[in-house]
């Protein structure tokens, strides 16, 4: 039914807009977006657009109150009335606000730190309800045709497809909705069909198939739905054909899969019949008849594991709240990534996702998610009103597989190994066989992915399939009742492990591949596999042996705790193989290289005291088979792990032994990686200008190095060495060199693709840099790079590295309670690797803030860690400028009159080593650090070349190893 709009020409006065009830309801519009509050519906170019009541409420609030600031407070007071929600509630109905407003998200603009307003340019009117009359069909008799059901529920997610659909509607004369069961053909054929209705004089007819048992009863089922009386088209459609001509329609036949010829030869009848409409159908295949225009349904979208915190803009979010009754506020944000979880584990199909959410009232969101491997037997409690193949989840896929023939029962089968995607070849080579030769696969597969059973993933290098999460587990269980699981279990094992043996090959040549588009779609079957083979029923062997080819690949991938924990399964079970089993194995080989693979993976968690063992164990097998390559591998361990530890004169005897069976290497990059961990062994033994001789020296060739051997140490190389002679550079005082090289590291390890090393740049190189030079700029800009990266990428090992800086950013800033929740937790996950000297200069300026903004209990015992771990390990570097700390903590004092001078002597102290040991950042703030000094108490400026003098007075003040030592080397020289 047409809509009139009257809307004023001239703009709306600024300020309140109250909406009161009058006759004609009032509307609001705003460039294409239509808003009427009396039935609560907003509409975009003509188009009904679904959107929850919170956000509904929100847009007529900023509507009434336009031109003006709305508060945050004053939002939540109206929208969620007598409730306490959180901003992130708040903020993120925002967000589905603006979504649903398309190319007007523009007129709600969000006020930093007051709240929101709505400034589109606003015209009202009203909906006047038109004449009886004018409703009358425009063909000469009238038409009792079987319309669309009315409203019960709204259509939540499917926006996008509306529009697509109807814009199909408008230039189409057959439209084909195809997808997979429960994908929501019918619900938005329907919805469309109701959206167009106004285009088409004559209404809407709908035409249901399902009901119908064979193509014999098509005529008389068409018949009904048009008005006629059973009998006056039940043998011939063409004797109703005269009634229809002429009129202008939108017909929908409705489940088309079953009878899927006839159905194709009814609907090409009724174009014929009638020319001047429109049909739409819905099948799990196309009708494959001329002029057909096949639109396939997708899932619900859903959040990736890095969008939980935002999940409820997703579709799939939003129909398991409404169907579960709850409201995306702070009650169930908690849930949130729980409720994700399930919607893709059900492939964000709506049926299942509502039968999901039915399950919750007597299992509750934790007890679904924890059962829906079973999910055939919990998702059984559908609409009573449902058709029967739609009550259950196990009715909705056994409707499609019973109407498959028996060779592609057995394909879909035998395809449900896959665990992910996979290409044509691949499963010629799994699945076929005797009984199915290679090209009967390629016509399987096509036709399952007509039938809506298998998807196509198209832009890819070659095209790849995959089986919906649901499919698959159905097709599993036929599978396994066939009684020929295990012999297709065991193929599918030893198919992956094919594979990642020529990963492992690629590697060990160090080939150039781009690792996540080679290896990364055979992931999933890798996991499956290893997970078989492991189980009781598998096969330990093969399990060892694909865990030991997939570490190369899984490495250049940087998923070290996915690996780890296969490792260790791993290195058990090779522990407990019988030794008749042992028999022709190459068990100390395997041995070797889990055990280095198990150090790396510890080592990136930054867990330094576990390291030592698996490095150690894999050194001694690398000597006795004289592999040169683990034996570098397991050096390079040991040296990670001394340095880690704080063991710096360990790590100068490492790298000169790695450097010498470095020599015996058949690759150069060897050589480089020698003198880079040289460099860096000198830097933490404060001989900064011995390592910048190390460092610079590295000629590193541009383009020559492949993936695989730029990464065989974690991180890349190029990046590696750029963000240690960056850290030097800042210690020497170069600032604007150090973060041009610093820098530098970054693009390159941008170029590369390699987050891990992206956030090693980031950590160790551009955010201590920056805050050596107080460049806060550059501190906030490095810091949320990192946090970025970890956050969108995974990559754990780095987040507690991400929330310290984070952390001190905050403090600085006077956020004190940044401390217990970001700095001091991830302190602890550190352990000792906090006090590397790279992260002096962050303790020193943590202990710092945290004395000036009245925590000095805490900033004492942090300095105090340091300053003990500093003497224990006799690291004069880190010593200076924890000094430099104390000196300022104590001009922070109440008592400052009397620590005044304790201060000035300490900062003299410091700066003397730091002046006799080439420290120059050190000494550059310490000098700063004395003018303050000198001008909070008046005193004139000393020439710091007297602080030699004022040196022998500051000894009656420390009894520590270190100055004792400092005036030992001094008296020497």
């Amino acid at each position: 039914m047409p809509v009139t709009l009257l809307f004023s020409e001239s703009a709306l006065p600024r300020g309140h807009i109250m909406v009161t009830p009058s006759q004609s309801a009032i509307l609001f519009r705003f460039g294409a977006t239509t808003v009427n509050p009396g039935r609560r519906e907003l509409s975009h170019d003509g188009v009904c657009v679904s959107v929850g009541n919170r956000a509904f409420d929100l847009l007529v609030l900023l509507i009434e109150q336009r031109g003006m600031v709305v508060s945050k407070e004053q939002i939540m007071e109206v929208v969620w009335p007598r409730r306490v929600v959180g901003v992130n509630t708040l903020e993120g109905q925002v967000s589905l606000l603006r979504r649903a407003l398309r190319n007007d998200r523009g007129a709600i603009r969000t006020i930093a730190g007051r709240g929101y307003q709505f400034v589109g340019d606003l015209g009202i009117g009203t909906s006047l309800a038109p004449d009886p009359s004018s409703l009358a069909p425009t063909s000469t008799s009238a038409f009792r045709g079987k319309g669309l059901p009315a409203h019960v529920s709204r259509l939540i997610g499917r926006e996008t497809q509306l529009v697509e659909v109807a814009d199909l509607i408008r230039s189409r004369r057959l439209i084909t909705l195809v997808g997979t069961g429960g994908v929501g053909k019918t619900r938005l054929a329907i919805e469309a069909a109701r959206q167009m209705s106004s285009y088409f004089a004559d209404g809407t007819v709908l035409v249901e198939l399902a009901a119908t048992a064979s193509a014999g009863y098509l005529p008389a089922t068409v018949a009904a739905a048009f008005g006629f009386p059973p009998g006056d088209g039940a043998r011939d459609l063409e004797k109703i054909a005269p009634t229809l001509h002429g009129r202008r329609l939108l017909i929908v036949v409705d489940n088309c899969e079953h009878l899927i010829e006839s159905a194709a030869q009814l609907v090409e009848t009724l174009l014929q019949m009638t020319p001047n409409s429109t049909v739409i159908a819905t099948s799990r295949e196309a009708l494959r008849i001329a002029g057909e225009r096949v639109y396939h349904v997708p899932s619900l979208d859903m959040p990736s594991h890095y969008d939980a915190q935002d999940a409820v803009r997703f579709g799939a979010i939003q129909l398991f709240l409404e169907r579960t009754g709850l409201e995306p506020d702070a009650e169930v944000d908690a849930y949130t990534p729980l409720i994700a979880r399930i919607c893709r584990q059900l492939d964000g199909i709506p049926l299942a996702i509502e039968l999901a959410a039915a399950c919750t009232a007597a299992l509750g969101i934790q007890g679904v998610a924890d059962r829906l491997d079973d999910r055939f037997q919990i998702l059984r409690n559908g609409a009573r009103t449902a058709l029967p193949r739609q009550q259950t989840l196990r009715a909705t896929v056994d409707w499609s597989h019973a109407l498959l023939p028996p060779h592609l029962r057995t394909a879909l089968a035998r395809l449900s190994l896959f665990a992910g995607t996979f290409t044509l070849d691949s499963a010629q080579r799994m699945i076929g066989g005797a009984d199915m030769p290679q090209h009967e696969v390629a016509t399987a597969i096509a036709e399952l992915v007509d039938k809506s059973l298998l998807c196509a993933v198209p832009n890819l290098p070659q095209m790849h399939y995959r089986l919906l999460d649901t499919i698959r587990a159905y097709a599993r269980d036929r599978l396994v009742e066939s009684g020929t699981s295990h012999d297709w279990l065991v193929g599918h094992a030893r198919h992956v492990l094919d594979i990642f043996r020529t990963a492992e090959r690629f590697a060990r040549e160090r080939v150039e591949i781009d690792w996540s588009r080679t290896f990364g779609f055979y992931l999933d079957d890798l996991r499956s596999a290893v997970e078989w083979s492991f189980s009781t029923d598998g096969t330990t062997v093969i399990a060892i042996e694909l865990t030991v080819a997939s570490i190369a690949p899984t490495m250049q991938l940087a998923l070290f705790e996915e690996c780890l924990s296969r490792l260790d399964t791993a290195l058990d079970a090779l522990a407990r193989l019988p030794v008749q089993a042992r028999l022709n194995l190459p068990v100390v080989e395997w041995e070797m290289k889990l055990q280095t693979a198990r150090g790396a993976c510890l080592l990136f968690q930054s867990v330094g005291a576990q390291t030592c063992e698996p490095f150690d164990s894999a050194l001694a097998l690398a000597q006795e088979t004289g592999d040169i390559e683990y034996q570098l591998r397991a050096l390079w361990g040991c040296w990670s792990h001394a340095w880690l530890n704080g063991q710096y004169a360990r790590t100068l005897a490492l790298a000169t032994r790695f450097t010498e069976v470095a020599g015996e290497s058949r690759w150069l990059s060897d050589r480089t990686v020698a003198r880079r961990m040289s460099g860096m062994a000198r830097l933490w033994l404060g001989q900064l200008d011995e390592a910048l001789t190390e460092l610079e020296s590295i000629r590193i060739p541009d383009g020559r190095a492949s993936h695989a051997e730029r990464i065989r140490f974690l991180f890349d190389e190029h990046s590696a060495t750029g963000s240690v002679l960056a850290q030097v550079l800042a210690f020497l005082g170069r600032d604007d060199d150090a973060e041009l090289t610093a820098r530098r590291a970054l693009k390159n390890a941008q170029a590369l693709g390699h987050t891990p090393s992206i956030c090693y740049v980031l950590s160790e190189a551009l955010c201590p840099t920056a805050l050596l030079r107080n460049d806060d700029a550059g501190l906030n800009q490095a810091v949320q790079m990192l946090s970025n990266a970890v956050r969108q990428h995974c990559v754990w090992a780095f987040k507690p590295r991400a929330e310290m800086w984070r952390g001190l950013t905050a403090l600085r800033l006077g956020q004190v309670e940044s401390y217990d929740t970001s700095i001091a937790p991830s302190l602890e996950k550190m352990g000792d690797a906090q006090y590397c000297v790279v992260l002096i200069a962050f303790l020193a300026e943590t202990a710092i803030a945290l004395a000036r903004f009245g925590r000095a209990r805490d900033a004492d015992a942090l300095l105090a860690r340091a300053m003990t771990r500093a003497a224990a390990m006799n690291d004069l570097f880190s010593w200076v400028e924890l000094l430099r700390a104390e000196a300022e903590i104590m001009l922070l004092r109440r008592e400052f009159d009397a620590t005044s001078h304790l201060a000035e002597c300490t900062l003299l102290n410091a700066l003397h080593i730091a002046r006799s040991r080439g420290f120059v950042a050190w000494e550059m703030r310490c000098k700063d650090s004395l003018e303050r000094l000198w001008k909070l108490t008046g005193k004139p400026p000393v020439e710091f070349d007297l602080a030699e003098s004022a040196l022998q007075m500051s000894y009656e003040f420390f009894d520590f190893p270190l100055a004792i030592a400092l005036g030992a080397n001094d008296a020497a020289a």
